[in-house]
């Protein structure tokens, strides 16, 4: 009994809160045991995904390509990179449709796109986000 109450004095002083449970997850952790290994048995159900990830066509990955540096904005851009996002890689993606920041990585549009103003506006607020 003694540690129980020490656990909660703990839970209390660390200011913890109980979770609480789904109302789906309650249902499950209800449900008998025989219900869950009749739900449990995938063997037919994984045998069919496979089938539909064998038969799935490959999603088709659009390469990016390097800025031009050469070219006024991508020289802009490049002075911005360096000042407020050091050592950031700035890549090019026709499919993109606005600029964001992956893992290191500056994903544009087009030089052509990025000459908008409201695509100027979204490319300065990524360069101000904290990597």
């Amino acid at each position: 009994m003694n540690s129980l109450s020490s656990k909660q004095q703990l839970l209390h002083l660390l200011q913890i809160q109980p979770l609480e449970l789904h109302r789906e997850f309650s249902a499950i952790a209800k449900t008998p045991e025989a219900e869950i290994m009749v739900l449990a048995e995938p063997e037919a159900d994984m045998a069919a995904v496979a089938d539909v990830i064998e038969t799935a066509a490959p999603v088709p990955v659009e390469p990016y390509s390097e800025p031009d540096p050469e070219l006024p904005l991508s020289k802009d851009v490049l002075a911005a990179m360096n000042e407020y996002q050091p050592g950031l890689q700035w890549r090019l993606n026709p499919g993109s449709t606005e600029p964001m920041l992956q893992n290191g990585l500056l994903v544009t549009p087009s030089i052509e796109l990025l000459q908008s103003v409201p695509q100027k506006k979204l490319l300065w607020l990524c360069l101000q986000q904290e990597s």
